[in-house]
């Protein structure tokens, strides 16, 4: 069985199918996982959803910022400039695609593999144990009969720059720091506004750079999200977000347990 991670999709359906081709990927004995953002800005959110679904247990994803605006959008909240998901809320298995997607997690860890994946980042100041909680809390949230207000709420939130004690207040703390992270300071002082691929503050820096960030002590992180950073490999980090709807690559990763990964890109077209 070999495991292969695909950084963002965002309704990149044909890329997808080419690169999926191109690694030989057999759903009945491999495994698939996506690092969020599978919908949204490309063309065909709608097949990309239909085809993720398909397959089964073969395929593992992680909510992205994109995906919760789905569900946002889907429960009443606003559309945004550039957004692509009105074939997704107007489908016949709308109902059916939006249950599967809020039933996916923030976090993704595979202990025998030692990898775990996320859509953005983690805090430095979480341990694995601690973000894997964070995680948990939110998800029971999203997976809930109020998940709608939940999701809503997100779309107009002024989100914390460091971990608040509210509860509430921490709920979509956790979910921004999952789902939007690029740059923070070693304290845990996030800067949420920051798109570049460096940062233009010197107190904060890229999320897995900081050397004492207590998840590194448990896992190495695959993630997507920083379309503006590319394709980033380290000891601790696989970044896989090369800018497919922007005209970039679609990029997928073979996983082992020794941290080395092998990765084949797809430039996609214009």
């Amino acid at each position: 069985m070999a495991v292969y991670t695909v950084g963002d999709i965002q309704g990149c359906y044909k890329p997808l199918q080419t690169l999926l081709k191109k690694v030989k990927f057999n759903p009945e004995k491999d495994v698939l996982w996506c690092c969020g953002d599978m919908v949204n800005r490309g063309p065909d959110s709608l097949k990309v959803l239909r085809f993720l679904k398909s397959l089964g247990d073969a395929c593992v994803c992680v909510l992205g910022n994109h995906d919760i605006q789905l569900l946002a959008y889907y429960a009443g909240g606003k559309s945004f400039a550039g957004d692509t998901l009105d074939e997704v809320i107007q489908a016949k298995d709308a109902d059916e695609l939006i249950e599967w997607l809020r039933h996916k997690p923030l976090l993704h860890r595979d202990k025998a593999l030692g990898w775990t994946m996320v859509h953005a980042g983690l805090s430095p100041l979480w341990g694995l144990k601690k973000a894997k909680k964070r995680a948990k809390k939110v998800e029971k949230v999203l997976q809930a009969d109020g998940w709608k207000d939940f999701c809503v709420s997100l779309q107009t939130k002024d989100f914390a720059l460091v971990e608040p004690n509210d509860k509430t207040e921490k709920l979509s703390f956790s979910v921004s720091v999952f789902s939007r992270t690029r740059f923070c300071s070693d304290k845990g002082v996030f800067d949420w506004h920051q798109k570049t691929a460096d940062a233009k503050d010197k107190h904060v820096a890229p999320w897995f750079e900081h050397v004492d960030a207590k998840w590194k002590k448990k896992t190495r992180v695959v993630f997507g999200h920083w379309a503006a950073k590319g394709l980033v490999q380290t000891e601790h980090i696989l970044g896989l977000d090369t800018g497919c709807v922007w005209g970039g690559s679609l990029t997928i990763a073979k996983l082992d347990k020794q941290g080395s990964t092998t990765t084949e890109s797809i430039v996609c077209p214009s």
